[in-house]
């Protein structure tokens, strides 16, 4: 999960982190073990719990102690995890981020077609950055031209789906 790379994200972006510091409650705790998400992982999430959504670069880190409430009142986080995608963050123009619980990288969801295309898998719009979710903040800050969206992330690593498609090509 690269906590250190996480550290010096939030560092970079002057986040004080004993000011929004917020203990992850055991609620929250409980919808990642029913998950199945590894113990690292868990313990990502106890270290980077916060009493707000946190901005570091051109992204957004939710709330940790916000899972529970995600996971009983919002469809698309419900939708997500059953592919095995947690939804933990945001791009500045809606589309999500999310951490893939199959090998524990980060992707970026297409949100325009995670939307609108809830009968689809939503892997068939996610782009994967192939770094942990430490690093992936920690790029958002530190590296040049790194992308600040789902279709500069499709360019960024070349992926075969780039969000610029007809939904009437689809066979």
């Amino acid at each position: 999960m690269d906590n250190e790379k996480m550290r010096l994200a939030l560092a970079s972006v002057d986040i004080n982190l004993k000011s929004h510091f917020e203990t992850l409650r055991n609620e929250n705790l409980a919808i990642l073990r029913s998950a199945g998400v590894e113990e690292e992982t868990q313990n990502f999430f106890v270290e980077f719990s916060f009493d707000t959504e946190i901005e570091i670069g051109a992204f957004s880190y939710r709330q940790a102690n916000c899972l529970k409430k995600n996971y009983d009142w919002e469809d698309d986080f419900q939708r997500a995890l059953q592919t095995n995608l947690l939804l933990v963050g945001s791009a500045r123009n809606g589309d999500i981020v999310v951490l893939d619980l199959e090998d524990y990288q980060v992707g970026i969801l297409f949100h325009d077609y995670f939307w609108e295309k809830e009968e689809e898998d939503p892997r068939k719009y996610l782009i994967k950055m192939d770094c942990s979710l430490g690093q992936f903040f920690y790029n958002s800050v530190s590296v040049q031209d790194y992308p600040i969206d789902a279709y500069e992330a499709a360019a960024y690593v070349g992926a075969e789906f780039t969000g610029d498609w007809n939904p009437n090509d689809e066979a």
